[in-house]
């Protein structure tokens, strides 16, 4: 029986609420299909640290006969801009398609963004990509053709070209949440991926990420995945992939395709159906185009309403930079890297207390709040402290009384310099 694009070769259709869970050999086997020698796909999840420390690891041995991106095809002719020398993140590309007007109706406008910041897994690539000479392309339909097949959403506000929804829905995962004593999907990444990213070996850290996201996608039926574009895009990607092994010439290396790891986990079924190519009708749209644009760490967080941004952004910028400094400087980027970032999260945000509120936040305090964090992720089987294990000693040592009154400034404050500006 031909296996479905939303499910691993030899499952039959699964209904969310009788769903089996896959063995653990067959989630190793969809871990071990993404890294072949002429076929990388190499799984993301957008501005994570661990996935672009993975990718920066994996240009280090290989060198790609091509790179292949998520993203509009249209992108392709920015990439000059994204990733010259003077280019400062975070930017974001800005895209947008007009469509026909009908009768006395206003024509139809869309619009969305797709952010770059210096830990996205993409630009990464394309950084590595470009520095050594190798071609790169972005794979995935122009906006306006899918703007053509996703549902109608609200334009009142541009939309996100990177969304997540389906983990942060995700039954089993918010499962796997709860029994590894993690609050959401935001923490449980960060337990087990962000933290260990360093100590990890490229095979296992794409095999955890598989069973990740397929734990993501195994509750999502084919109607589903149609309905919202999903199955015409990553057909789309796969024939673009189809095209670039057909022009890899013999002791080329492998070819690489960074792509959500949503999509990752199916691609492999897509380019061996060898489906075609998707045929969008442009004739409802009357103009289109992209830019670079400013964007602001602020806006990348999932907590201000960005659909696919990771919690926190400056926190995670910040282990970026110290992930980079040590290994510059040929030291193990591990453990101390999370905890000097936790002490400086900790001044910053004591700074901002006193400085501009006039609150002033002793040194045992300080001090306390960072022994407490240390204690909370030991607490919680972490090496190193999480967001959360900060945030929860901001709470504990920095509030003064009832967290809801007295602490509101302080958590005001604390999400700003988490957040960033």
């Amino acid at each position: 029986m031909e296996a479905s694009p939303g499910r691993a070769p030899g499952t039959r259709p699964l209904n969310p609420s009788t769903a089996m869970l896959p063995t653990s050999d067959a989630v190793r086997a969809i871990g071990a299909r993404l890294l072949g020698p002429e076929l990388i796909l190499f799984p993301v999840r957008h501005h994570s640290p661990a996935c672009a420390w993975q990718l920066q690891r994996l240009f280090g041995v290989i060198r790609p006969s091509v790179v292949l991106i998520e993203g509009p095809r249209s992108f392709t002719s920015l990439l000059p801009m994204l990733v010259h020398d003077e280019t400062r993140m975070p930017l974001a590309i800005y895209s947008y398609a007009v469509g026909k007007a009908q009768g006395d109706e206003m024509a139809p406008r869309h619009a969305a963004y797709y952010p770059f910041c210096d830990h996205s897994p993409e630009l990464v690539a394309l950084q590595a990509a470009f520095g050594n000479g190798i071609p790169a392309r972005f794979i995935d339909l122009n906006f306006a053709e899918q703007c053509q097949i996703e549902p109608p959403v609200d334009d009142s506000e541009a939309q996100s070209l990177l969304d997540e929804r389906y983990y942060r829905r995700s039954r089993y995962l918010q499962n796997l949440a709860q029994q590894l004593g993690c609050r959401d999907h935001e923490e449980l990444w960060e337990h087990l991926f962000e933290v260990p990213a360093t100590r990890r070996e490229l095979a296992e850290h794409v095999t955890d990420l598989a069973a990740y996201c397929h734990l993501a996608r195994i509750e999502c039926s084919d109607a589903e995945l149609n309905a919202d574009g999903t199955l015409q895009r990553e057909a789309e990607m796969a024939w673009h992939i189809r095209q670039a092994l057909a022009e890899r010439r013999e002791g080329d290396g492998p070819v690489l395709a960074v792509v959500g790891g949503f999509h990752a986990v199916a691609l492999p079924d897509q380019i061996e159906r060898n489906l075609p190519r998707p045929k969008i009708s442009r004739s409802a749209i009357s103009d289109e185009s992209s830019a670079l644009i400013r964007y602001s760490d602020d806006r990348l967080d999932r907590i201000n309403g960005y659909s696919a941004g990771m919690t926190s952004p400056a926190w995670h910028r910040l282990l970026w930079e110290h992930m980079q400094k040590h290994d510059k400087a040929g030291i193990d980027a591990g453990t101390r890297v999370r905890q000097d970032v936790a002490l400086t999260v900790l001044f910053d945000i004591a700074t901002e207390l006193r400085d501009k509120f006039g609150l002033p936040v002793p040194m045992p305090t300080l001090r306390g709040a960072y022994e407490q964090a240390l204690q909370l992720a030991a607490l919680r089987q972490r090496p190193a402290p999480t967001r959360d294990d900060v945030l929860d000693a901001v709470t504990s040592c920095y509030v003064k009384g009832e967290v809801d009154a007295d602490g509101a400034l302080v958590l005001a404050v604390a999400q700003r310099v988490f957040s960033g500006q």
